[in-house]
């Protein structure tokens, strides 16, 4: 009696462990397509990243054969190893591709259909003409570490400095190909010999299966971070930048021009320039081409700053600049040739030259940047009374503007 007793727990524990791996089994295709669906959200916000969408597919579709793999015995294993490995496949070309956009490249998609065409017809003749699994397995295996290598390539091609978030992306990436790597070895060592159980319920299955769950995990992890900043930098993007000619606006001059004035090694010059005559051009020729006008006078501005300077659009036709200069008279020397190669450039778009009227100060640390705008702005307004197109400077921001020191160019 005691020998039947034993026997009947042995088989309900066998039982349990069965229906509980196969619990298991399925909670990582489930995890896998959450994952995947938080990724096409983050897509939603950031619809400019369309690497999102492949990562995206490169958690859903290997979710397909996993969830299918818990369900079949070795014998449906083989009858549907063609159809289960095409998405396996094309699930890690997604993940491979997916990388590769992010970092501006592609994996060889020419390449991967040559791999996944080679792969699928060995899974034909080793499913359909001789049932071998293990080395099905393998095959898979070493088709979808070439898919992934294809994404490396692309990833660490590029050399651009990265923060510390993406490197950690790229490192997480590496990870992933290189269990990848070794996991075709562990099923060689393990799966070669002796008789080959029920994959889908077999110690090591379930124990990669853990792995790639921990896996995935961390690697989203790392990617939600990443897209987080990266909607946060598009953000303060939109937030600083002016819609139209993508300069500065107003509210990012106030927060960087106080730290540029308190940097060390230079001198700053501040000027203010003003389009002469900007409402005859909207009245005559309409305000489209005044938006053309002033996204002109933004591309000939920047094309004679550092990358330290600023140039702002600080609200209508006006501009606001900060130039790292040596003195007064090299920063001059600069606003001269913008004014100079504005009335060139613009003989493209308009019948008679555009000029602009600038006022230029050097910076003071002693001054506040408010008193500094308005002695430019009062500089910028003599050169207006002089008759426009022409620079005005003076060398200080002085408690009383009309009593500074100007010389006029023009």
């Amino acid at each position: 009696m005691r020998p039947a007793l034993d026997f009947a727990i042995a088989v309900d524990i066998r039982d349990s462990f069965l229906q509980a791996s196969q619990y298991f089994s399925l909670i990582v295709p489930v995890c896998g397509v959450l994952l995947g669906l938080a990724l096409v959200a983050c897509w939603t916000v950031l619809r400019q990243h369309r690497y999102l969408l492949w990562l995206a597919a490169a958690y859903i579709l290997p979710a397909v054969p996993l969830a299918a793999q818990t369900l079949m015995s070795n014998e449906q294993l083989a009858r549907t190893a063609v159809l289960l490995g095409a998405f396996y496949l094309s699930g890690l070309w997604a993940m491979a591709q997916g990388m590769a956009l992010k970092y501006g490249g592609a994996a060889h998609p020419r390449l991967a259909a040559a791999v996944g065409v080679l792969a699928l017809g060995l899974l034909y003749y080793f499913s359909q003409v001789t049932d071998q699994l293990r080395i099905r397995i393998l095959v898979l295996n070493l088709a979808m570490v070439l898919l992934l290598l294809l994404g490396v390539m692309a990833v660490y091609r590029q050399r651009r400095p990265v923060h510390g978030l993406e490197r950690l992306l790229r490192a997480s990436y590496l990870v992933f190909v290189a269990y990848s790597v070794l996991r075709p070895a562990i099923v060689a060592v393990f799966l070669w010999e002796g008789p080959l159980p029920e994959l889908s319920s077999s110690p090591l299955w379930l124990l990669m299966l853990a792995v790639n769950l921990l896996l995935s995990l961390w690697f989203i992890a790392v990617l939600l971070a990443v897209s987080v900043r990266e909607m946060f930098v598009i953000l303060k993007h939109e937030r600083d930048r002016d819609s139209l000619t993508q300069l500065l606006n107003r509210r990012a001059f106030f927060e960087q021009a106080p730290a540029r004035m308190r940097q060390a090694g230079g001198q700053w010059a501040l000027v203010v320039c003003d389009v002469d005559h900007f409402k005859h051009i909207n009245d005559n020729l309409g305000h489209g081409m005044g938006d053309e006008v002033l996204k002109l006078v933004a591309q000939v501005l920047v094309q004679h700053v550092r990358q330290d300077d600023l140039v702002v659009r600080f609200g209508g036709e006006e501009f606001v600049l900060m130039l790292r200069c040596t003195d007064l008279e090299g920063a001059v020397a600069v606003v001269q040739r913008m004014r100079e190669q504005l009335a060139l450039e613009s003989l493209r778009l308009l019948p008679q030259p555009l000029t602009a009227s600038f006022g230029v100060v050097m910076c003071d640390a002693m001054a506040s940047l408010q008193t500094l705008l308005q002695h430019a702005d009062t500089l910028l307004y003599e050169a207006k009374r002089a008759g426009r197109n022409r620079v005005i400077s003076s060398l200080g921001a002085l408690s009383h503007p009309a009593e500074a020191p100007a010389v006029v160019q023009g």
